[in-house]
């Protein structure tokens, strides 16, 4: 409508202007005669007024004549009663004269002012009737020239306005198939003014901003397109951005692509602004699949694309790396490049049978390298389909799994495998044992399980060291596995503890025990035999026990427990032999598991008491005792220490007993140190290698004796050389530190075990301690002598005291006394007594003669 309007206005002025150039000739012809005929009459009215004067000066009697006359004009210029056109005549002054009626009713006036009235009057009258020749003539002219302008209107307006109504037709159907466009477009249309205010927005605008056009028209673009850009709201400039478009109704967000661009006059004036934009959002997921597909693809794993017939198109980084072969020499080739030739033509026709039914395949398998390596790997194929369904594409993905299956070997060789030796551990051998019991099941056929004990191990290791220790179990494991069929298993529990599974023993149980002591009594052979250690010869026997199984009539358990408990009956007959399992052993298994159900009520329910048996000098005096465990069973009555001690080490019930066998040997010395004749007494209390290696061991102690209020000078504590062979650093710390409190410190069973002189000679000791083993035949066997001798001398020369137990003769006591041995324990002289039987003991003048202690014992 505004376009029709500016085409209307422009037609009409067209219009005006073309009249206007009509009139301009005949109106200037007119005024230019007008003035030309005014002028030329003027001036010759003037000329004949004067004239007319002079004459009528000189002839007065022609005025009346020039006024008839003149009235004769009027009348013929004016006729009567129409006297309009001779009013308006002037004169040349400029003033108004008589009309014609007046000069004929008032003909009596000055001769000059008539005259001169008369002159005007006539010259008016010219130039009246000039005028009324030059109307006709500017009438003509002015014709001419509207029939002209007409023409030149219609030339300037109607044949334009046709072409300009068909330009504005076709501008309208342009118009018409642009919104159409705008409209039916997948982009967003915003046009705005030059103040950035909105116009229009089209339907995908309308839809992406939440606005109608409606509500949008006239608001700020700022506060309706609400954009995000790089996390600032933005307003769209000449440019092409990736921006996020946040939605007015729900808020959701958009991606989109927009550019802007400004509507500019011809002059260059900007008075607006129009901006494209469209959702992208799709485009953007698309494009970070593919981000993440090409990093997939380029990810440390190999990846090879192949078309539908498996030749390869594609192959990425990783793969090349993998392999050796480069992308150019992959491509066009098939995967058969890779084989390793370690599968056969049935491992691949089943892939591919997998493959084309399921459409996938995954395995591990074997390919060769381009330097002919073959290695293992892990292979994942995926089929790619069509539109239509059919395979387009296979990709493969695989991964080097050497280092996996090095890794898998070692967690193996660590979960089933010996590090020491090499040998099946105790997880692998419960596996094969429980194979051999369903194979004798299945087969009707006996198996066999030896359990084999080094003889005198601990010894190897307390003397030569653990280095030479390892060394002798993996050459027992070398003669073990030679010693056995194949098929047998030899696996290693732990220390020097191996176990034989033997299977497939045929026959009768008999027949099958004399196959077993066939192999075993080849196994105790071949391990008595010499050991090289590094150029030094070394001999060692072993102990077997044997038990034989006929199917899964026992449990795994239950041979193990059998075969074990023959091993120690082994030992007990004198090591290096070989002994069978009997139902005898099995009560000793049960006794063994009641002492320690019994041990744990003992400690709960304080069944034990404290025996002591003097320690005496020459002359029979007392100086102290040792404090004795004894357990009062409530059913067996007394129970003797040998039997419950080694128990209680076995089971970690050593440490509270021992706590409490502290604890009452300091309460007895803070008993006797108030008592004259008892306060000089010391007691010695044993202490195992397990209760000295605790941490907090010092301060146990020094707990104890602090709550006791017992004399630490009258503590002492025997050692024994076992805790000397691990941690000889710590030891001595706690030693010094318990010794700077007071608390004595005697070797126990000296001789008996092993004792570094270089460590002897560092421990803050105050006595040794001669074991009973060496007294016992110290009359009759002339190296014990030496031995008893030895001892005496070497506690002599390093300052400490020396004593000797198992004294029970008076003989015995005589050759220590002579070997420089004065101090005593033992029957000789008093059994392990009751504290107040003791205490009798003490209070006794006690003679010179044995006997008579014997009687107060």
């Amino acid at each position: 409508m505004h376009s029709r309007s500016s085409f209307f206005e422009l037609s009409l002025l067209t219009g005006l202007v073309s009249l206007l150039v009509a009139l301009v000739p005949p109106l200037t012809f007119f005024a230019l005669e007008y003035r030309y005929e005014q002028a030329t009459i003027q001036s010759e009215a003037q000329i004949n007024t004067r004239l007319l004067s002079e004459l009528v000066n000189r002839n007065p009697e022609l005025w009346e004549f020039e006024q008839v006359r003149l009235v004769e004009l009027l009348e013929k210029r004016a006729p009567t009663g129409n006297n309009a056109e001779v009013r308006e005549i002037f004169d040349l002054s400029g003033n108004s004269i008589a009309v014609a009626a007046d000069l004929l009713q008032e003909p009596i006036i000055s001769k000059v002012a008539p005259l001169y009235s008369a002159g005007n009057v006539v010259a008016k009258l010219k130039i009246s009737r000039s005028l009324q020749l030059a109307e006709r003539k500017t009438l003509a002219i002015a014709s001419v020239c509207i029939a002209l302008g007409v023409i030149l209107y219609f030339s300037v307006t109607t044949i334009p306005i046709r072409a300009l109504r068909r330009a504005f037709a076709d501008l309208e159907e342009e118009k018409e198939r642009a919104l159409v466009t705008l409209q039916s477009i997948g982009d967003g249309v915003v046009t705005t003014d030059a103040h950035m205010r909105i116009q229009s927005l089209n339907p995908i605008a309308e839809r992406l901003t939440g606005w109608t056009s409606h509500e949008a028209k006239g608001r700020p673009i700022e506060s309706t397109f609400r954009i995000v850009r790089d996390g600032k709201r933005g307003t769209p400039v000449e440019t092409e951005n990736q921006t996020v478009l946040i939605r007015k109704t729900d808020g959701a967000q958009f991606h989109i692509d927009e550019s802007a661009a400004p509507i500019r006059r011809a002059n260059g004036d900007v008075i607006g602004s129009v901006m494209v934009f469209r959702d992208v959002t799709d485009r953007k997921q698309a494009e970070e699949k593919l981000r993440i597909a090409a990093a997939a693809f380029d990810s440390q794993q190999g990846m090879m694309v192949t078309d539908a017939d498996g030749v390869i198109m594609q192959v990425n980084r990783a793969f090349t790396d993998s392999t050796g072969y480069t992308s150019e020499e992959a491509v066009g080739q098939t995967p058969r490049l890779l084989r390793s030739g370690r599968h056969n033509q049935d491992f691949y026709l089943e892939m591919w049978k997998i493959l084309l039914r399921t459409g996938g395949w995954q395995g591990e398998l074997w390919d060769r390298r381009k330097n002919g390596e073959v290695y293992p790997k892990w292979l994942n194929i995926s089929a790619v389909k069509g539109g239509d369904g059919a395979v387009s594409h296979y990709i493969a993905t695989h991964f080097d799994i050497t280092e996996r299956k090095k890794a898998e070997e070692k967690i193996e060789a660590l979960a089933f495998f010996d590090q020491l030796t090499g040998l099946p551990n105790r997880t692998l051998l419960l596996d094969r044992l429980k194979q051999a019991l369903t194979a004798s099941a299945r087969s009707k056929t006996c198996g066999a399980l030896l359990f084999i004990d080094l003889d005198h191990f601990k010894t190897l290791n307390d003397t030569l060291g653990h280095d030479q220790g390892d060394l002798l179990l993996r050459q027992v494991a070398q003669r073990l596995t030679a010693s056995v069929r194949e098929g047998d298993t030899v696996a290693r529990l732990g220390g020097d503890e191996f176990v034989v599974v033997l299977g497939s023993l045929k026959g009768s149980l008999q027949e099958a025990a004399t196959q077993t002591e066939a192999i075993g009594e080849k196994i105790l052979a071949t391990l008595k035999s010499t050991y090289q250690f590094h150029g030094t010869e070394y001999r060692s026997t072993a102990s077997i026990g044997a038990t034989l199984f006929s199917g899964q009539q026992t449990s795994i358990d239950e041979l193990l427990k059998q075969a074990d408990l023959a091993m120690y009956k082994s030992k007990e007959t004198g090591r290096n032999a070989l002994r069978f399992f009997d139902p005898a052993m099995q009560t000793i298994v049960v006794e063994r598991a009641a002492l320690e159900a019994g041990l744990r009520s003992a400690i709960a329910d304080n069944q034990f008491l404290l025996h002591y048996q003097a320690q005496v000098v020459d002359g029979g005096r007392v100086t102290g005792a040792e404090a004795l465990v004894r357990w009062q069973h409530p059913q067996r009555g007394m129970v003797s220490p040998a039997e419950f001690i080694p128990r209680a080490e076995e089971t970690g019930l050593i440490l509270p007993l021992g706590n409490w066998v502290l604890a009452s040997a300091c309460t007895q010395l803070a008993r006797w140190a108030i008592r004259p004749e008892m306060a000089h007494l010391t007691i010695a209390v044993n202490v195992s290698a397990q209760e000295f290696r605790e941490r907090d061991y010092v301060d146990k102690v020094l707990a104890t004796i602090s709550r006791s209020g017992a004399n630490p000078n009258r503590l002492k504590l025997e050692l024994t050389e076992s805790l000397l062979v691990d941690n000889v650093q710590d030891v001595i710390g706690k030693m010094f530190a318990l010794k700077a409190r007071g608390v004595g410190f005697s070797l126990d069973d000296f001789g008996t075990g092993y004792s570094s002189l270089s460590y002897l000679k560092r421990l803050p000791l105050d006595q040794l301690k001669i074991d009973q083993s060496f007294v016992r035949d110290v009359l009759t066997d002339p190296n014990d002598a030496a031995i008893v001798r030895t001892i005496v001398a070497l506690a002599q020369s390093l300052g400490l005291g020396v004593i000797a137990e198992g004294v029970e003769t008076a003989t015995q006591r005589d050759f220590l006394a002579s070997s420089g041995c004065h101090a005593y324990q033992g029957y000789f002289f008093s059994r392990p007594l009751p504290v107040d039987d003791f205490e009798k003991l003490v209070r006794s003048k006690l003679g010179t003669y044995p006997n008579e202690l014997e009687v107060v014992a």
